[in-house]
């Protein structure tokens, strides 16, 4: 059966036009991001926060943050309050103003204010290690003791029980905008005052367990509301410099008083939220009525960490395409397995994005194959005599890439579509539907009600975020599952089409290359396995006298799926500081493939010149010469895990059999048989030289590190032997698109190609002398793998590389239009 054009066209649009493309929306995203980079304000109006706009103001504290001006928006809120205030004001009861909590909702109360100090009281119960109480208050002290009987903490006591500062302003910024959307019953005043812990930098320290998400994220959010409050035994990170003095009692005894301990990190310090409020000239808030509640009684917890993570799943996903089209390059596969055709048989909307988009990126690749004729490629036919008995197409890893990373784009479509609601719905209990303006009423008397209704609900129940996350965390563990099958691929020498075994620079009895990184990556991948393999949804218990009976745990989910970003973020790293390697030894292979040819005519033609006294045709010299190419570049690819000197003799020796029977088959020629074996030793010192001058070109270290243990010389054109390729050698041989990932990864981040301190004889540590003692970032001395990853995985998680895949898709995109 065969599908006609207008069949693909009708199944091509049909798959698109319900699916916004999931790229399209990746290279918006990025290009807002920067935006904010620039200046722009992140302005909250409870209808339209995106997902950028709340990474970038959680993880960038100079993101300028604005309540909208729109006075519809001002006075919806104060409608909402006054309805709060009417109901107070005439002894109405209402949950949570007038009732206790949850299953103790039966008890009553015309305490409002009271009230809410009780619930913030048994709401602040969760651990922070270590305990900072009074340790940076002016009469703290402690008396010079010796700490080396202090055990040392199992894991580290800040990050092991506190959220990080990028998942706290998040939460702040979300309640901000669920409470701008006038449901709430709160005061304008509060909103701003919430705005000024963004604006001043002050980040409540909240602990990291405790919410199951349920009545929202309650004890995580009480951290917030002790703060605007003012409660002394609330901490905040602050740039405040932590207050300590000495004690006149440890003077006395005369010994050295020292402050107690404080935690600091980067700048920051821990201090009770007091005092980083009168730093900052900010008066603490008194809550009113309802306003406890409104602060507790949501999931911002949730989907602040739920959309970090989305963002994060996000970018991962587009990476691991623009790591696929490098891995094609790398492996020298195929571009056939992305045609349309392939898609739209099969038109799921995520993968035909996934396949134009690799297709889009390896137009004008050197390497990967099936580019020429863009979209409308015909694979080329072999017959069965010529197909030599390769592989006729790529492996799982490459050719069924759209079908794998095509389900991930759909699920990160719909990650964010579901979370970028969340960011923008109201998720109290009870909410106010008000009916008339602000102002109670005409004459002011207290009898008259404002015209609204109180709505008891379950909008804090969090599991959409819980369901999102669980699969988000699957996604990228699928996402991990591709991206080390490609790695391993590429460094397994079985595998990976000529290339050295772990894609070692010298030589492979003495450099282990990437066997390491290889290792790290299966360690990467089991816990990436064991993190998607979560289902925390199902996991819930009942909580609170059985109130709240079914709990979706929505914080844990989210916290565990950013954990598995992190994850896969390492492996993601790995496998692109990988593939740059992989792709600079391939364009070495390439480049000695060339000059190889013309090493081989040469001495084919001196051989031959020598044995016979007649001349010899050049249709001779080019037959014999093509058949030793063949057989010679045929063992080559064969033989990678040897080292060069006895791999070359073993190449120049596959040559013999061709030789003999070309020169047996001509009574002309015959004499010059016996010749083989002088020709064989010429080949394989010249072999040998060529490529060890061109690793020292691309490794930018000069030839006279290789062993001389022979005069012969490549004969390479002195521009090509000693000159240096600079740091992204490979570029005149990637595609357009790739290049730019490969350069961002070669010149802007410094990551150079391995294998240059192999070559010269001196890794650290190899013999005594030497670089013993050098600084590792001194000239010339590599850095370990683990530092190049690092500053890949810096990249990826700071948005630098986001800049990179994006532009990466939208030239590829644009490019493939014209």
């Amino acid at each position: 059966m065969t599908i006609s054009l207008k069949q693909q066209r009708i199944a091509t649009e049909v798959s698109t036009s319900s699916t916004p493309s999931v790229v399209d929306a990746y290279i918006q995203d990025v290009r807002e991001s920067q935006l904010y980079a620039n200046g722009k304000p992140v302005v909250l109006n409870g209808q339209s926060l995106t997902l950028p706009a709340l990474a970038y103001a959680a993880r960038r504290p100079r993101t300028r943050i604005a309540l909208s001006a729109d006075p519809s928006v001002r006075s919806g809120v104060e409608a909402s309050r006054a309805v709060i205030q009417s109901k107070v004001d005439r002894n109405v009861s209402v949950y949570g103003v007038t009732t206790g909590f949850g299953g103790s909702a039966d008890t009553r109360t015309d305490d409002a204010i009271a009230l809410g100090a009780a619930l913030l009281q048994h709401q602040h119960g969760g651990v922070i290690l270590p305990n900072w109480r009074d340790s940076c208050s002016e009469d703290s002290s402690s008396e010079d003791a010796d700490e080396s009987d202090e055990p040392l903490p199992l894991n580290d006591p800040v990050s092991g029980t506190t959220m990080p500062e990028s998942w706290v302003r998040g939460a702040v910024l979300v309640r901000m905008n669920s409470l701008i959307r006038g449901h709430s019953g709160v005061r304008w005043a509060l909103i701003e005052k919430m705005g000024q812990l963004l604006i001043h930098n002050i980040t409540p320290v909240v602990p990291l367990r405790g919410s199951i998400s349920a009545s929202g994220d309650l004890s995580s959010l009480s951290y917030i509301a002790g703060t605007l409050i003012g409660n002394p035994g609330i901490r905040v990170w602050s740039s405040q410099p932590c207050i300590t003095s000495t004690s006149s009692n440890g003077l006395a005894n005369g010994s050295k008083s020292a402050p107690k301990k404080r935690v600091t990190r980067s700048g920051r310090t821990i201090l009770p939220s007091r005092k980083a409020l009168e730093h900052y000239g900010i008066e603490p808030l008194p809550l009113a009525s309802k306003e406890h509640l409104g602060i507790l009684n949501g999931t911002a917890f949730s989907a602040s960490v739920a959309a970090q993570a989305a963002q994060g799943l996000q970018s991962l996903a587009m990476l691991s395409i623009a790591t696929t089209a490098l891995a094609t390059e790398a492996l020298t596969g195929t571009a056939h397995s992305f045609v349309p055709f392939i898609s739209q048989a099969r038109p799921h909307p995520g993968q035909i994005t996934a396949a134009a988009t690799l297709h889009a990126l390896l137009q004008g690749s050197s390497f990967a194959t099936g580019t020429e004729q863009g979209a409308h490629a015909v694979e080329e036919e072999v017959k069965i005599a010529d197909d030599a008995g390769l592989l006729r197409q790529d492996r799982y890893a490459l050719r069924t890439a759209p079908q794998w990373l095509g389900p991930m784009l759909e699920d990160v479509a719909k990650v964010r579509e579901t979370v970028r609601i969340e960011i923008n719905s109201t998720t109290d209990n009870p909410l106010i539907e008000a009916h008339g303006p602000a102002s109670p009423t005409s004459d002011g008397g207290k009898d008259e009600p404002v015209p609204g209704t109180v709505h008891h609900g379950g909008n804090f129940q969090a599991l959409h975020m819980t369901t999102v996350m669980d699969h988000a965390r699957l996604g990228l563990a699928l996402l991990g599952k591709i991206s080390f099958a490609q790695l391993t691929e590429t460094v397994n020498a079985t595998m990976n089409r000529g290339l050295p075994p772990n894609l070692a620079g010298g030589e492979p009895s003495l450099d282990y290359g990437f066997k390491g990184i290889d290792i790290n990556a299966a360690s990467y991948l089991g816990e990436l396995h064991s993190l998607g393999g979560m289902n925390v949804g199902v996991g819930s218990v009942s909580a609170e006298m059985h109130n709240q009976s079914v709990n979706s745990l929505a914080l844990v989910s989210a916290r565990y799926t950013l954990q598995a970003y992190d994850v896969l973020s390492l492996l993601l790293a790995s496998h692109l500081v990988v593939m740059c390697q992989a792709v600079d030894l391939r364009a070495i292979q390439r480049e000695f493939s060339e000059h190889a040819a013309r090493v081989i005519r040469s001495e084919v033609a001196l051989t031959l010149s020598t044995a016979i006294a007649s001349p010899v045709s050049e249709a001779d010299i080019n037959a014999l010469s093509a058949l030793l190419v063949y057989e010679i570049q045929d063992c080559l690819d064969k033989n990678s895990t040897m080292d060069t000197p006895a791999r070359m003799s073993k190449a120049a020796g596959a040559g013999a059999l061709p030789w003999v029977e070309f020169c047996a088959s001509r009574p002309d020629l015959i004499v010059a048989a016996a010749s083989f074996p002088a020709l064989r030793s010429r080949l394989a010192a010249r072999l040998a030289r060529l490529s060890g001058e061109l690793k020292c070109a691309y490794m930018g270290i000069p030839v006279d590190v290789l062993p001389r243990t022979t005069t012969t010389t490549s004969d390479l054109p002195a521009s090509i032997a000693s000159a240096s390729r600079g740091p992204a050698p490979a570029s005149v041989y990637l595609a357009p698109a790739t290049r730019a990932l490969y350069e961002f990864v070669r010149v802007d981040l410094g990551v150079r190609m391995h294998g240059s301190a192999n070559i010269r004889g001196d890794v650290f540590g190899m013999r005594s002398g030497g670089l013993v003692g050098a600084d590792v970032e001194g000239e010339g001395v590599e850095a370990t793998h683990g530092d190049s990853i690092s500053r890949v995985c810096e990249a990826i998680r700071d948005g630098r590389m986001d800049v990179v895949v994006a532009g990466m898709f939208e030239g590829a995109v644009a490019a493939a239009s014209a």
